[in-house]
């Protein structure tokens, strides 16, 4: 260590003992008021109001919509920008020197001598072996990097759970819309079995069968009004706005026409921000192993100053160097042990990150392939098949060739496959967001051919 140590000692002319402690002041004074400034400048946001509520002239949503307005007034993505600013803010002091130090002496008993008040006064700066301000720098830099980059991890997990709250906010509204028209139908068989009844035409089980499928749907129906309480309070912590405030009615699923190939998706998620983060970890880490290196050597310190206490006024103006003597190297070599094992594991952290990353979008994008066929023979198939077998059903049953029970059980059908494609629909929105979440943001668009 450098150390650059001075002894001043005030010459007869010297000004007073008092204007020294003034000066100090005012320079302490002058210093506090650049600090301030600078905190005026950093532009440090304020937390988001809640009164602001963006949402509230909108009459529907998307899933990304949804996402970009969680992402902007998300209390836990403005506090990890905060802590990536932070970060940002460290990089300066961490390349900077210490400040200097200022000393002041007085022999008190030298007042009544002919000279006056004698005193000293040194200055002395501290000086790091050469290299090591640059690796404290580098190591915040990255570290700064890498907070960065974790921001941009939350927001991704942020959008992800904000597209699976969409999803289950419109499987609830086109379940409700389903039970509803379910709801109609069975009264309308109610009314219909109760004149076939009237007429001798039908049975009174016909009518008391229809009565119970009604009270099971109605039932299934406050469950699922249930469930959008929940799901609207979920919405709105992710908001910040009250849990039982309205929310705009979600719009339509769209199914990609396309998805990527896994080559190309492979491609995006290599520059995963999580990938990113650990590489500028293992950055900052090296950055910590030359640190650790450097505690090998000294420090040095040098100062100037001058000491009224020597009768000679040659002698008084006085230059010092002084230096540390690193003697316990077994400390500083259990420190560089640490650095460069704390080092591996970084690097194994991320190479397991992308062997797991790539793992995960494989699987993800299995999934959005699965549900979007699910959705495709659910619509192309299914419900048209259950709206011909209910008509059908409900044809036979008015020309008295069918018995009521299959009418219920053709309701039933249509009742559970149109349920099954608006759950369809909500896992192919949920898979999506998951495959986006790993592959870093919005999938690229398909390559020809694909």
């Amino acid at each position: 260590m450098f150390t650059l140590s001075a002894v001043a000692r005030r010459r007869p002319y010297a000004l007073p003992s008092r204007w020294l402690i003034s000066t100090a002041l005012l320079f302490s004074v002058a210093y506090a008021n650049l600090g301030f400034a600078q905190v005026e400048r950093s532009g440090v946001a304020a937390p988001v109001d809640a009164a602001e509520d963006p949402i509230a002239s909108a009459s529907v949503m998307s899933a990304d919509e949804l996402a970009a307005w969680v992402l902007a007034r998300n209390p836990g993505v403005q506090a990890a920008k905060a802590a990536a600013r932070a970060a940002a803010f460290r990089i300066d002091p961490a390349g900077s020197l210490d400040d200097p130090t200022l000393s002041y002496g007085v022999a008190p008993n030298t007042s009544s001598s002919d000279r006056g008040l004698e005193q000293r006064v040194e200055i002395a700066q501290r000086f790091p072996w050469p290299g090591t301000l640059a690796a404290r720098k580098e190591q915040a830099r990255f570290e700064a990097i890498a907070a960065e980059q974790g921001t941009d991890v939350f927001r991704l997990e942020v959008a992800a759970a904000a597209k699976a709250a969409y999803a289950e906010w419109r499987y609830v509204a086109s379940a409700l819309t389903v039970h509803e028209a379910t709801h109609d139908l069975l009264s309308d068989l109610i009314s219909a079995a109760e004149t076939r009844y009237a007429a001798g035409r039908a049975s009174r089980q016909d009518v008391l069968q229809a009565q119970v499928e009604r009270v099971e749907v109605e039932n299934r129906k406050l469950r699922l009004q249930q469930l959008a309480t929940t799901v609207r309070a979920r919405i709105n912590a992710l908001l910040q706005r009250p849990p039982d405030a309205p929310l705009p009615a979600a719009a339509p699923i769209p199914l990609l026409p396309r998805i990527p190939s896994e080559e190309l998706l492979e491609q995006f998620a290599l520059e995963h921000p999580s990938l990113r983060r650990l590489a500028s970890e293992v950055e900052a880490q090296q950055s910590a192993v030359v640190l650790a290196e450097k505690a090998f050597y000294p420090e040095f310190q040098v100062g100037v100053g001058y000491n009224e206490l020597w009768d000679d006024s040659d002698k008084r103006a006085t230059i010092g160097l002084s230096i540390n003597v690193p003697l316990d190297r077994s400390k500083r070599h259990a420190q560089l042990d640490s650095a460069q094992a704390q080092l591996q594991s970084r690097q194994w952290a991320l190479a397991e990150q992308r062997m797991q990353l790539l793992a995960e979008l494989a699987q993800a994008r299995a999934l959005v392939l699965e549900a979007r066929q699910t959705v495709e023979l659910y619509e192309d198939q299914l419900v048209p098949l259950v709206d011909e077998y209910l008509e059908s059903a409900i044809a036979d049953y008015s020309a008295g060739d069918g018995s009521f029970l299959s009418v219920v059980t053709a309701e039933q059908c249509q009742l559970s496959t149109e349920l099954g494609l608006a759950r369809a629909r909500a896992d192919y929105v949920r898979a999506l967001a998951v495959l986006e979440r790993w592959v870093g943001g919005s999938l690229p668009e398909p390559a020809e051919g694909e």
